[in-house]
């Protein structure tokens, strides 16, 4: 896809994250209740209702693209773009008050996460990255990496020690003992605070494409290394239960130096 249809697609997710803040910032900080899905983590009618309203959209402007979705929205039409939806991610932290909760929004071309976008309506934080372009609330970003060489100067971020199965968290726990500090939750603001600066690492098992994919965009744009844990690229896979192990990195020196614990 060139550039031009890109960046139209871009505006097309602004405005999909526009219906979805409106469901999702009336909830936030509201008296409200939730239900446990099979798999234990938690849903709100404000995810279900955000989720509908962004699906919605999308088959009505592409009614043959596939859409990968957490809650309801998943449509599978064998067609070459594939859109994936997170309406909230971090859906605990959204239930508690805690403002780290974002919506993700990730458009792929024959399996390749070509546009992404994460927006914390909470934290009036909105980012979006496709190319070699990466915006923060519209305007353009520039990542500056932190010019640390050795694993004992990062710091590591995590979402949470249950996601990872015994033989990652053993593995998890080697990159621990060699970091400089180290945090838990996050969820997807993690990811932005690699971008930020404020984390060197995040190493995550058990995600699902909705977790990550529409993540990688906007990390790719500013030469952020992403992969899973033995160095390939992330794509769509077509087994949709399919689990992600990822690590990212501020530079390819601890990037280096923590798959080698990884692999």
């Amino acid at each position: 896809m060139n550039f031009s249809e890109l960046k139209e697609l871009s505006a097309f997710i602004n405005i999909l994250a526009d219906a979805s803040k409106k469901i999702t910032s009336k909830g936030f900080g509201s008296n409200f209740s939730s239900t446990t899905k099979n798999d234990g983590s938690p849903v709100t009618k404000f995810d279900i209702n955000a989720e509908k309203i962004i699906c919605d959209q999308i088959l009505k402007k592409f009614p043959n693209h596939n859409i990968i979705a957490e809650e309801n929205g998943s449509v599978k039409n064998e067609s070459d773009y594939t859109w994936i939806i997170d309406p909230i991610d971090g859906t605990r932290s959204y239930i508690i008050g805690r403002p780290l909760w974002g919506t993700l929004i990730g458009f792929a071309f024959k399996g390749q996460p070509l546009i992404g976008l994460a927006d914390f309506p909470a934290l009036n934080e909105r980012w979006i990255g496709f190319a070699n372009n990466c915006f923060l609330n519209d305007l353009e970003y520039h990542f500056n990496a932190n010019q640390i060489e050795n694993l004992s100067e990062a710091t590591i971020a995590s979402t949470s020690p249950s996601l990872f199965s015994v033989e990652g968290g053993a593995k998890y726990k080697k990159l621990l003992n060699k970091a400089k500090y180290h945090t838990w939750s996050g969820d997807c603001h993690n990811y932005c605070l690699v971008l930020k600066g404020g984390l060197d690492l995040v190493v995550e098992e058990g995600l699902s494409s909705y977790d990550i994919l529409p993540l990688v965009p906007i990390l790719k744009s500013q030469n952020i290394k992403i992969t899973d844990w033995g160095g390939q690229e992330l794509e769509v896979e077509n087994d949709t239960f399919y689990k992600y192990k990822t690590i990212v990195a501020s530079n390819s020196e601890i990037y280096d130096q923590a798959i080698s614990l990884l692999k």
